[in-house]
């Protein structure tokens, strides 16, 4: 992987969501890991410069979470993964056009991915060939492979130099009809988090583009959408991740239902997952309990995709 490594790099609870029995491994290893509130600081923020003898802190580089402490070293166990994904390019900026190519540790390696922000998961999209940036992205992955655990996720934002493309605010429904598979954008319109929400709660979405029958208004931009939480994990101890989930359902506009198919999930970072990730024998280990974990919060302003689920005729 080497220096090919993203800058920054976020890990997930993979573990947790994608597969409920592949939980128990995650949680053998969470409590053999100790690590205290302080020196958990700063893990996630990228390479830092690295620490004197016996200073206390963490840093981040090329495949590891470095935490260092004046305790002296530990091994720590090896939490049977699959091997991290390496994007081609680094975080920073780009020029719009730029390829990013997406490699695993494995030949056999299936990864996973998003550019909008949403956390991956089995239901994201499939890594098949180079990801064309032409917009500001945050890129995130992860990798499976046979009889191991889900990869960390790994991600990259990255930022495309000059003018940008606007985002399209109208969508043409040629003949009135919305046909299945058309890709309607919309917004997050409220805060939702872990700590509150329960499974049933409504996620309030809006309509982020007209759609429009030639110069004729069929569904106003604002136009809220239905969608509901399907998954509510609260963070807890020993660095438990929150977690949301959501399903989007439906829009409705001159008494007509459009039906809508989209899965989305959010999860904070694990920082378990982050220990278990430490594979260098020189590492040091810290004493303490693992911080309580973050919550995960869905706010204001969040795009996302949902897809028509069946021809529909609209009225106008």
């Amino acid at each position: 992987m080497g220096s090919r490594l993203p800058a920054m790099l976020v890990v997930c609870a993979l573990a947790c969501f994608l597969a409920c029995g592949r939980d128990a491994t995650a949680q053998a290893l969470g409590e053999a890991v100790q690590i205290n509130r302080q020196s958990m600081q700063g893990i996630g923020t990228g390479v830092r410069p690295g620490f004197p003898a016996g200073a206390r802190g963490t840093q981040q580089t090329a495949g590891q979470v470095v935490i260092q402490n004046a305790d002296g070293p530990r091994a720590l166990p090896d939490c049977k993964c699959a091997g991290l994904p390496v994007f081609s390019v680094n975080s920073g900026s780009i020029v719009a056009g730029t390829q990013v190519t997406i490699s695993g540790a494995s030949p056999g390696a299936l990864i996973y991915y998003t550019t909008d922000g949403w956390t991956p998961t089995e239901a994201s999209a499939r890594y098949t060939g180079p990801i064309v940036i032409t917009a500001d992205t945050r890129l995130q992955a992860f990798a499976e492979e046979p009889q191991k655990l889900p990869s960390a996720i790994v991600e990259a934002d990255f930022a495309v130099s000059g003018p940008q493309a606007p985002k399209p605010q109208t969508l043409q429904a040629l003949g009135g009809v919305l046909r299945k598979g058309t890709a309607l954008r919309l917004v997050t319109d409220a805060d939702t988090a872990s700590d509150t929400a329960q499974v049933g709660d409504r996620v309030a979405l809006l309509l982020d583009e007209a759609v429009m029958d030639g110069n004729t208004l069929i569904v106003p931009k604002g136009t809220a959408a239905k969608a509901t939480l399907t998954r509510v994990d609260p963070a807890g101890p020993n660095g438990k991740p929150g977690v949301l989930a959501f399903q989007v359902l439906s829009l409705t506009a001159h008494g007509v239902t459009i039906p809508l198919t989209a899965n989305l999930t959010l999860a904070a970072a694990d920082a378990r997952v982050q220990s278990q990730h430490i594979a260098n024998a020189s590492l040091v280990h810290v004493v303490g309990a693992l911080p309580h974990g973050e919550e995960s919060e869905i706010t204001p302003g969040m795009v996302l995709t949902a897809l028509v689920g069946a021809d529909t005729a609209l009225n106008h």
